[in-house]
């Protein structure tokens, strides 16, 4: 048996918000209560499937830079425009260089119909990425001593991330986040994910 003076805080909150609510419903256009996640914004393709090309908007690439200190790169995140494509990178995950200066990233949208068949069992759901660093002002590519994170935003359904290595896939452990349609996969390289 509960007593009931144990309910009478409780009641009174709930009322005191329900008429607060209410009197400021006019005055402030906000929802009361959380109603959940929004849709995620329409997908940007590279070539869009033919029922989405007319409201297609091209999907940009994006790029930044990194910073060296002595030790190695700075901690960066680097984005494409459109936030589909991001490239994350540990502090030091790239080394140091005598006469370099920064790391110049760049990733870029790809048409996956002109990188190859996809793996064996799969079709590809979305865009290719291509993402490049390069020591400033050399313009050597950078090799990477940890290992980088790939994040990628998909239009319908993903389960699986590769690097194409050549002709070659290599699987990335992958997580995969459904509310936000994104997939993340670790990789020791760089390359088009």
């Amino acid at each position: 048996m509960v007593r009931p003076r144990v309910f009478i805080p409780g009641v009174a909150a709930a009322v005191t918000y329900l008429v607060i609510a209410a009197a400021t419903w006019p005055a402030v256009p906000v929802r009361i209560l959380y109603e959940g996640d929004s849709p995620p914004p329409p997908y940007h393709w590279v070539r869009p499937p033919a029922n989405l090309a007319a409201g297609n908007q091209p999907a940009p690439a994006g790029g930044g830079r990194i910073e060296l200190t002595p030790t190695g790169s700075r901690p960066a995140s680097i984005a494409t425009d459109d936030a589909q494509a991001v490239a994350v990178f540990p502090g030091g995950a790239i080394e140091s260089r005598a006469g370099e200066s920064r790391i110049d990233v760049r990733i870029v949208p790809v048409d996956p119909g002109t990188i190859g068949a996809p793996p064996s069992g799969f079709r590809y759901d979305g865009n290719a990425y291509r993402v490049e660093a390069v020591y400033v002002p050399s313009g050597r590519p950078v090799a990477l001593r940890q290992a980088a994170s790939v994040i990628l935003r998909y239009p319908v359904h993903s389960d699986e991330i590769f690097r194409r290595d050549a002709q070659v896939w290599t699987p990335l452990k992958a997580e995969v986040v459904q509310a936000t349609l994104q997939i993340f996969g670790t990789t020791a390289q760089l390359g088009v994910f």
